[in-house]
């Protein structure tokens, strides 16, 4: 111990472990050397996977958006189908009722025609009976 209450090394012994010290420091940052060259390769690694994630994410909002596109065509076409399968069925209806008023108008006229035969042949038969042809 000097004077000043302090434990020195003189001399070799001082410097021996300086050398210690260094060599110790040196096997460190030789190690912290590796770690640091593996964190640089994670990072290089996960690097390229964020841009290839922000590029499937940048494809994918596109898909998405070509498929709202498509659903807003889907939905223009089905309305517009919709439309006419309303002015079809519209035109069918009215087409059975101009079918069925027809038909009727026939019937009435054939009802008509059959009610003068046969008219007519009960009074070919009464005057036959009369004039005493039977």
């Amino acid at each position: 111990m000097t004077a000043a209450g302090g434990d020195q090394q003189g001399g070799a012994g001082g410097v021996a472990t300086l050398e210690n010290r260094m060599e110790d420091v040196e096997n460190r940052l030789s190690g912290m050397s590796d770690e640091l060259m593996r964190f640089g390769a994670e990072h290089a690694t996960f690097s390229v996977e964020l841009r290839l994630l922000k590029e499937r994410q940048l494809r994918q909002e596109d898909d998405v958006k070509h498929i709202k596109d498509s659903a807003t065509k889907m939905e223009v076409q089905f309305n517009e189908i919709m439309r006419r399968w309303d002015t079809l069925d519209a035109r069918m209806f009215e087409l059975l009722q101009q079918s069925q008023s027809d038909s009727k108008a026939a019937n009435k006229s054939w009802m008509d025609f059959t009610k003068y035969v046969i008219a007519a042949t009960i009074g070919v038969i009464v005057a036959a009976l009369f004039k005493g042809g039977f």
